[in-house]
């Protein structure tokens, strides 16, 4: 084996070793969740690096993720999610980002819409100041709230370490890649070596972005449904529909009824009025032999 086959392989030994060491650091989580409305505080963001007398205290990367329940009065729900959804989008990309909308209406009395957006977590304690008071204005109020958390320090701590050592291999490689005195094949290997080393770089550093990003961003589920009432305009709407269409239904079964004594007048002057003469006439003779007897 050469040398340059001897460095390539002792490189990527010395360095692997190095990123599993790395990810083996455990985490330290010292914060509490926010409160999921009125905090006045941000959600825990990267912390530094502390430490004296050989000691380190690590950051900690948590991804929040809040829920809210909004009942609101009947035609309020259409208005107050267009203005939570223009709210966002006023503030920008870089504090507010609406992935998903969506509203459902069955009938008007129960309509039913879902607001899903990414937010800044220092501007989201004022944004969620700003819908709470909107549907209090339209007179509504929360039914449900919710938050939850996922610790992502060991998943970023991990990809940091690994790309950092992925990162001092590819110096390496190119540094031997510049060596004149290569042979063909070595130089053919380091080649092959230093495209798949950029292409971990490349998949690390996206990975990497993407945690940042739930951290740097937390997720708002927002849930809006009509307020139910004890009787409601759907539930009287039949009655109503009757007392428009009452004319039109008596003119209908009047006119059904004309319609039946015309159908049937052939057959009472043709059928049953003879019968009846008939049975009149027979019954009389009957009457006249009997009293003759």
């Amino acid at each position: 084996m050469s040398i340059f086959k001897c460095l390539v392989v002792s490189s990527v030994v010395i360095l692997a070793a190095c990123a599993d060491d790395s990810a083996e650091f455990e985490t330290s989580s010292g914060f509490a969740a926010p409160a999921p409305m009125m905090s006045k505080s941000s959600a825990p963001q990267m912390d530094e690096f502390a430490g004296d007398a050989g000691e380190v205290e690590q950051a900690t990367y948590m991804a929040y993720r809040y829920n809210y329940d909004f009942a609101l009065p009947v035609g309020s729900v259409p208005s107050s999610i267009d203005r939570h959804a223009q709210i966002c989008l006023d503030a920008g990309p870089k504090l507010c980002q609406i992935i998903s909308r969506s509203t459902q209406e069955y009938n008007p009395d129960n309509v039913s819409a879902s607001l899903y957006l990414r937010a800044e977590p220092t501007w989201l304690v004022g944004y969620t100041q700003t819908i709470m008071d909107t549907v209090e204005g339209a007179d509504g109020k929360m039914t449900s709230s919710s938050v939850s958390a996922e610790d992502l320090t060991r998943q970023i701590l991990d990809v940091d370490a690994r790309l950092s050592a992925q990162i001092t291999l590819r110096e390496r490689l190119t540094a031997l890649l510049e060596t004149r005195d290569a042979l063909l094949p070595d130089l053919l290997a380091l080649e092959r070596e230093l495209a798949r080393v950029q292409a971990e770089i490349e998949s690390a550093t996206s990975n990497l972005k993407a945690l940042r990003q739930r951290v740097g961003m937390s997720i708002v589920n927002i849930n809006y449904q009509t307020r139910s009432r004890a009787v409601s305009n759907s539930a009287v709407a039949p009655i109503g529909r009757a007392l428009k269409q009452f004319v039109g239904t008596v003119s209908e079964g009047l006119a059904s009824v004309i319609t039946f004594l015309a159908m049937m007048l052939p057959w009472f002057l043709l059928v049953i009025l003879p019968g009846i003469f008939s049975l009149v006439w027979l019954k009389r003779r009957l009457t006249k032999k009997s009293s003759k007897s």
